[in-house]
């Protein structure tokens, strides 16, 4: 049964995507949005840096030998459209495991409409151009969402679904932020850099994929990035 899971949500996976893709170069759209993500890695997860994901829980040590990057990501989009479709004030929420795994959810808010679903489609589609083993859409729920410069945080129908809480990393002189710049997150085409906050909790509580977890003290930050249908290569 596991094996048949698998080909039934790498299937919609490659349904999602396609039917995406099937739309590159006929819709206009354009993103900017504001990510507020931990993961499961220690400071600071090697995932940005373009490296593997750290082997085994950066907690506890589980699943030794499997490298794994457990993350929870709360977009807000602060500008954006799908065509004649506005995007802006729209969130949505991607978690899963980065790592061996390449398992993935995307949740949307109920008020989300199918077009601009499809925006959103179309804008992953291109952000995170990864060969995911499970992607899948969970049931929509409400997501509460406030990024400041030294906290961010985050729920999932209230909590009860998923959670992200970053809070502040002092750095050397205990004043101000910690920005890190000149790097790329994923296929951004623009950023204004990494806002190190470090997280208080990142938690996960539906399943089974991506499998339930709960992390402290592990990567985060909040990032604003910002990309558009002309910034994608069409495929030769």
């Amino acid at each position: 049964m596991r094996g048949h899971h698998a080909v039934v949500a790498t299937t919609l996976a490659a349904s999602v995507l396609a039917q995406a893709l099937a739309k590159e170069g006929s819709v206009d759209w354009a993103m900017n949005a504001t990510i507020i993500d931990g993961c499961s890695c220690r400071m600071l997860c090697p995932c940005i840096f373009g490296s593997p994901a750290t082997v085994g829980s950066a907690a506890t040590h589980e699943h030794e030998g499997h490298r794994s990057c457990y993350f929870n990501a709360a977009f807000r989009v602060n500008k954006g459209h799908y065509g004649k479709v506005r995007l802006d004030g729209l969130k949505f929420w991607f978690a899963g495991d980065k790592g061996d795994a390449k398992t993935v959810e995307l949740t949307f808010e109920p008020s989300a409409t199918k077009e601009q679903r499809e925006g959103i489609r179309e804008f992953l589609s291109h952000f995170l151009p990864l060969k995911w083993e499970s992607f899948t859409e969970g049931p929509d729920a409400k997501i509460e969402w406030k990024a400041e410069a030294v906290r961010a945080e985050a729920r999932l129908d209230g909590g009860k679904a998923a959670e992200v809480v970053l809070t502040r990393y002092s750095g050397a002189t205990g004043k101000g932020t910690t920005v890190i710049k000149n790097m790329s997150y994923f296929a951004a085409t623009r950023n204004d850099g990494f806002n190190i906050l470090p997280v208080e909790i990142i938690a996960y509580r539906r399943g089974p994929k991506p499998a339930p977890f709960e992390f402290r003290g592990t990567s985060g930050w909040t990032i604003t990035i910002d990309m558009n249908s002309k910034d994608v290569v069409p495929a030769r």
